[in-house]
């Protein structure tokens, strides 16, 4: 009988990833909680035009990446989360209750790729938003975060690109500039290239085919086009960055690929990753609230690829918490074995116990497997004077405990 594999471009998760995921997972809350974010949980399923709308008709998401639902016309499996957090701001009428929100968002992710190491048609996204307020303190912020998240897990190879859009009319004017410099080099550009002339010319700064890199190597920056507004908060953003010790590289080129950014934009990469390099990346967009058909409200954010990190932590490890393992020599101190489990359970204690008959020495190896840090063996012996041989598995020392004794003594030691 033939069996099933997973669905290519999705990950199975086994003990020591999902540890270490669910390790991301409570460093990531721990750390959006200190800046004041409020986490919201958001349905896997929205309206396709919801991603068309916000990211752009010319996006890759848009264009040929959704994950649409075949027999429910319109519904797709959501592709990111900041349209998704625009909509739930304006279903839920929040900016008539208040001027100011910070929300994040911890979920899986789908699109439609072509799947490579990095680039999965599944993946889980670690994401903020800010709504409301303008002040370059709140960019800053927001790579600020991203930079203490990363440390927290214990990440330090990756770099900070950073650039800024200006405002729209910044960004148009620049785009058109754009668009006339590269006319002539049409021919020379690659297929995607010449397809983003007409539509999106910004999206040519991002391509990664050389010869198109080469091309646009040698063009006027955006500052040539910003306004004296935006080259000041461009510069306080830096400033900010600076005073906390912030390292970042400045990348004139980076455009990231969804309309909706203006201002700041910023990626996060790592060589880990080969040539699908984003860790997670983020910016400002000041007019998608009212894109999406509500007021103007300027907001800002970012996201990090979990599947992403694992990879770049490569062999790091995060430590089991699991304290003690009930070994009892024989299958008729079953009863015993099993209640004191639930005992410990109860007090707080990870713990677990043998089911399967095994030797003594088949349950220490299992203890070791697992990783517990106590091995409590249970014998006649310890019966009869209600006490527990407690083995230490760090130190190599056991000792007998009085069973009265044994919560205060594991709890003292772990």
């Amino acid at each position: 009988m033939s069996t099933y594999n997973s669905v290519r471009g999705t990950t199975d998760f086994n003990p020591q990833q999902a540890l270490a995921f669910n390790a991301i997972v409570a460093k990531a809350r721990q750390i959006l909680q200190s800046f004041s974010y409020e986490e919201i949980i958001l349905p896997l399923l929205e309206e396709e035009g919801l991603f068309i709308r916000s990211t752009g008709a010319t996006s890759d998401i848009a264009e040929k990446q959704l994950f649409r639902i075949a027999d429910k016309d319109g519904v797709c499996l959501r592709p990111e989360g900041t349209a998704q957090v625009v909509r739930y701001f304006l279903e839920n009428s929040l900016h008539r209750q208040g001027d100011f929100y910070k929300f994040s968002y911890i979920g899986a992710m789908f699109r439609g790729e072509r799947p490579q190491k990095g680039r999965l048609r599944q993946f889980h996204h670690i994401g903020c938003e800010v709504l409301g307020g303008t002040s370059p303190y709140l960019d800053a912020e927001t790579i600020i975060l991203a930079a203490n998240l990363l440390s927290a897990i214990g990440l330090t190879t990756y770099e900070i690109k950073l650039n800024t859009l200006g405002c729209p009319e910044d960004k148009e004017k620049f785009a058109l500039g754009l668009k006339g410099r590269l006319e002539a080099k049409r021919s020379a550009l690659c297929e995607d290239c010449q397809r983003r002339l007409d539509k999106n010319p910004l999206r040519i700064l991002d391509c990664k085919n050389r010869d198109c890199k080469q091309i646009v190597a040698g063009l006027p920056s955006i500052d040539e086009d910003l306004c004296p507004g935006c080259k000041e908060n461009f510069t306080k953003v830096l400033s900010i960055l600076d005073q906390a010790q912030i390292k970042y590289t400045r990348d004139k080129n980076l455009v990231r690929g969804l309309d909706y950014y203006t201002n700041t934009v910023f990626e996060i990469t790592s060589s880990a990753l080969g040539s699908q390099d984003a860790l997670g990346a983020g910016g400002r967009y000041n007019r998608l609230v009212e894109n999406l058909g509500g007021p103007s409200i300027p907001a800002v954010g970012f996201a990090l690829g979990i599947e992403r990190l694992l990879i770049a932590l490569g062999e790091k490890t995060f430590p089991c918490e699991f304290n003690v393992f009930i070994a009892p020599l024989d299958e008729h101190l079953r009863d015993f074995a099993f209640s004191l489990t639930m005992r410990l359970r109860a007090a707080g204690i990870n713990c677990d116990t043998d089911y399967c008959g095994k030797s003594l020495k088949a349950q220490m190896r299992l203890a070791q497997k697992k990783g517990a840090r106590f091995v409590l063996v249970i014998g006649e012996d310890e019966i009869k004077e209600n006490c527990v041989m407690v083995k230490d598995m760090l130190k190599s020392e056991q000792n007998k405990v009085p069973m009265d004794k044994l919560v205060e003594t594991i709890k003292n030691n772990i």
